[in-house]
């Protein structure tokens, strides 16, 4: 940290936190190897689709992109927050004027800007695959002669804020653990239960009865996953679609999205200087 004590604006603060995590990740070979398995997977994805059309495309991608998403937060956050603690410097973290709500911003802004600069270039990548030939009839049948690279976007930019929810959980995650081996676990058993638990909790409460067709959308909203692709599936997927298609209810996705971000990292921000609960240092 910056000499200067209170000199410092909460801005110069952020900025130092900001910078910092930014050289952190730049020197970090695996992140590097992992944006670049990430880019090579959505371009290798579209390239092997042959897709001739950005919506098409969409429907090859959307699948692999949201288990992946996660993946690379969870890579690139878990130990955002952990690592500090592992090495001390929490503690000398805590005697500079520097507020956990800053310093929780300025670690998730700077990983932020990495995993959006990955996901972002990897989905625009993968998106100049696509055929500039007319496509088949049969695609035109099932997507009604529409397709734009707008619908496209729409989907890079849903990915984005998607990835942004995710890695504000991981940053809240990586607040809460105190050792390298429960970080670990932590975002191995957060990827899994955001990819696959939590729609298999409605698919059971479904089978049960618990939950009836009617409120099937609202229930979907209400994981990260589930809300994004219902969101894709609302406004890149059904505005083409011959098809009838009853997506998640957007608004409900959109406001799960919201809470899940803004959720996250207020109790980041309130448990990261607490260390108590949890004891020493493993």
């Amino acid at each position: 940290m910056a000499d200067g004590g209170n000199d410092l604006t909460a801005a110069d603060r952020f900025t130092t936190v900001f910078e910092r995590e930014l050289v952190t990740l730049r020197r970090s070979r695996t992140v590097w190897l992992l944006g670049g398995s990430f880019l090579a997977a959505v371009v290798g994805i579209g390239l092997a689709s042959g897709a001739n059309g950005y919506v098409p495309l969409v429907l090859t991608l959307m699948t692999p992109v949201e288990l992946l998403v996660p993946v690379v937060s969870a890579a690139a956050g878990y130990r955002a927050v952990l690592a500090d603690r592992v090495r001390g410097e929490t503690s000398v973290l805590r005697t500079y004027p520097v507020g956990s709500g800053t310093y929780v911003a300025g670690v998730y802004c700077g990983r932020l800007v990495w995993v959006l600069g990955v996901v972002v270039a990897s989905l625009l990548a993968a998106g100049a695959t696509v055929s500039v030939a007319d496509p088949p009839a049969d695609v035109l049948a099932q997507y009604s002669g529409l397709d734009s690279p707008v619908y496209y976007l729409r989907f890079v930019v849903l990915t984005a804020v998607f990835a942004a929810v995710v890695l504000a959980l991981v940053v809240l995650l990586s607040s809460l653990v105190r050792t390298d081996r429960r970080g670990v676990v932590a975002a191995l058993t957060f990827v899994v239960v955001l990819s696959f638990g939590a729609d298999l909790l409605v698919l059971f409460g479904v089978a049960g009865g618990v939950v009836g067709g009617n409120a099937l959308p609202w229930y979907l909203a209400m994981t990260p996953a589930s809300a994004y692709r219902g969101l894709v599936t609302a406004y890149v997927v059904a505005p083409v679609a011959e098809t009838a298609v009853r997506p998640a209810a957007p608004v409900a996705s959109a406001v799960g999205l919201g809470v899940w971000f803004v959720l996250s990292l207020l109790a980041a921000g309130v448990v990261v200087w607490d260390a108590s609960p949890y004891g020493r240092v493993e």
